[in-house]
């Protein structure tokens, strides 16, 4: 009698899970009973992501008390994203939600990862509205076909800016009666003039040309011939958008051509002599000063330092990138436009409840809550005007101000991960795009008085008119191809002699350049480098066929 009256409570209970109404899990229920919010623990493994606490802020609090979830934030702290990643497989210890970036495979690879295809079917309601069945089709993971993230939309750069360039301060841009500096020969002509000019500035000695060396952000350094080829930041890679024949960057024939230029400014004293032992804090604080003529790099890792030289009032001295290329290159390709395949937020297989994480994420990409990360509170960020929102002079000055949307936790690198439509595109009631930045009112109130002169001699609208028109990439972008284990330290093992070899070549004496290289090269050959082209052009070719 016991063992039925037990089987029958049984039976009951599993009744129970099936026919109550609503659709939180059982422990979602419970919590959301009590008031008080799920709290999951998340991993930030983007060492690139400023570790911002966005749940503590007036806007993370806001989407706690609609979504209510409260999220428990670790960050990347005295590693880097690989090492880090191997210590939490190893050990098990993962939490509810994680932000794998660049090293999402070998979570995936480790059967670390929920997959997510039946609750997009289930319950993505807001993310089906964003992505359609070929967006989704992007994202598919190639081995098994299951979509273990969401990847947020994007563009590399805003309707304002360029995303990348060679960089001339205005002073200097203004000597030259404003040209459009489209050819490297004459880029480093007008630096070499500039610093024949004008010797010091401040009492300090005026570099010529410097370079981001720092880490993995070395890679701006090694990017730069294959920019002035016309090529997209493909992660070092040229790939035929047709064919999808992949090559490397490694031993491409312009690239010893470029650097030797280099290294001849390196002999003239026109490169930053500390530009290979400088840190990124330093890096900046050189550009922050106004003395540094020329330089290439992507605009999101120098603005800072444009932020500090507006606060100095030092408005001659702000840097404009130039669509820089090789002579006989036509089109550029700085400003890309895809949705890339690169890691958004996933669920582990240790979350405490998977389902009420997916609703979490679902919940994250609907409207009222894109309007509040992206333009904030409304009546303090904000207004709605006969339909529209707008914003008045006074909160365009505060949206403006990095230290007040960090405070307030409007944007920034956290909300970015997050599943979300282009920046672009328009809300359902048609009140204004997703992101102010993107609005007909952002284009007229950010620009500040000494980039609306600059427009102004230039005679055009935006900065980006100085480029070729955004490039729309048919195959995503070459940099978020997932390698293997095996491919990816063949490929680490190129990187590491790239970056040795390129900076001893650079910083080589006179006469000594072609010895380095030919070296380099010599070495470069024996790194089976082929295994690695064969993976990604099979990877691009499928993308290509696959993708359109």
């Amino acid at each position: 009698m016991f063992k039925r009256r037990v089987a029958l409570l049984v039976a009951i209970a599993f009744l129970m899970t099936i026919i109550v109404p609503g659709f939180l899990s059982a422990p979602t229920k419970a919590i959301a009973a009590s008031k008080k919010p799920i709290v999951f623990k998340i991993y930030w493994g983007d060492s690139n992501a400023e570790p911002v606490d966005v749940w503590k802020t007036p806007i993370g609090k806001k989407v706690e008390q609609i979504t209510g979830v409260r999220l428990q934030f670790e960050f990347i702290v005295g590693s880097d994203e690989e090492t880090k990643a191997g210590i939490m497989l190893a050990s098990g210890d993962l939490p509810d939600l994680i932000n794998a970036h660049n090293v999402v495979n070998k979570f995936i690879e480790a059967g670390a990862l929920v997959p997510m295809d039946n609750y997009i079917a289930k319950y993505g309601k807001n993310i089906k509205k964003w992505y359609d069945t070929k967006a989704l089709k992007k994202l598919k993971y190639p081995k098994d076909g299951h979509i273990y993230y969401l990847t947020p939309f994007r563009e590399e750069s805003d309707p304002l800016y360029s995303f990348a360039g060679f960089w001339l301060p205005i002073y200097v841009l203004k000597e030259n009666k404003w040209p459009v500096v489209r050819d490297i020969d004459t880029y480093f002509k007008i630096v070499k003039d500039a610093v024949k000019k004008h010797p010091t500035y401040n009492g300090k000695p005026t570099i010529g040309f410097t370079a981001l060396t720092d880490s993995w952000r070395i890679y701006v350094l090694m990017q730069q011939p294959l920019r002035l080829e016309g090529y997209p930041n493909d992660g070092g890679w040229l790939i035929d958008e047709k064919t999808g024949v992949v090559k490397d960057s490694y031993t491409m024939p312009y690239a010893k051509t470029y650097y030797k230029i280099l290294n001849q400014m390196w002999n003239e004293g026109l490169l930053d002599k500390e530009m290979f032992s400088q840190n990124y804090d330093q890096y900046l604080a050189k550009i922050s000063s106004g003395r540094v003529v020329g330089f290439y790099d992507e605009r999101w890792q120098i603005q800072s330092a444009i932020d500090s030289l507006e606060k100095q009032k030092l408005y001659d001295r702000i840097p404009i990138a130039m669509p820089v290329l090789k002579k006989g290159v036509k089109r550029d390709k700085y400003n890309v436009v895809t949705m890339g395949t690169g890691a958004g937020i996933s669920i582990t297989k240790k979350c405490k409840d998977p389902v009420a994480a997916f609703k979490f994420l679902d919940r994250m990409a609907q409207e009222d809550i894109l309007k509040l990360i992206n333009w904030g509170i409304q009546g303090q960020d904000y207004y709605v005007k006969n339909g529209k929102m707008y914003k008045t002079a006074q909160q365009i000055q505060n949206y403006m101000n990095p230290d007040y949307r960090k405070k307030q936790g409007i944007g920034g690198n956290i909300w970015f991960a997050f599943p979300r439509p282009p920046f672009d595109w328009t809300y359902s009631d048609k009140s204004g795009k997703i992101s102010w930045d993107y609005s007909d009112q952002a284009l007229e109130a950010r620009y500040k008085p000494y980039e609306k002169e600059v427009l102004k001699a230039y005679k055009i609208k935006s900065f980006k008119d100085l480029f070729s028109p955004t490039w729309n990439s048919p195959y995503g972008y070459g940099w978020d191809i997932k390698l293997p284990d095996d491919l990816q330290a063949i490929q680490n093992q190129a990187d590491d002699l790239q970056r040795r070899y390129i900076t001893k070549a650079i910083m080589a004496k006179p006469g000594e350049y072609d010895k380095i290289w030919n070296e380099y090269l010599s070495k470069m050959k024996r790194i089976p480098l082929k295994k690695v082209i064969d993976f990604r052009q099979k990877e691009i070719q499928r993308r290509l066929k696959e993708w359109n």
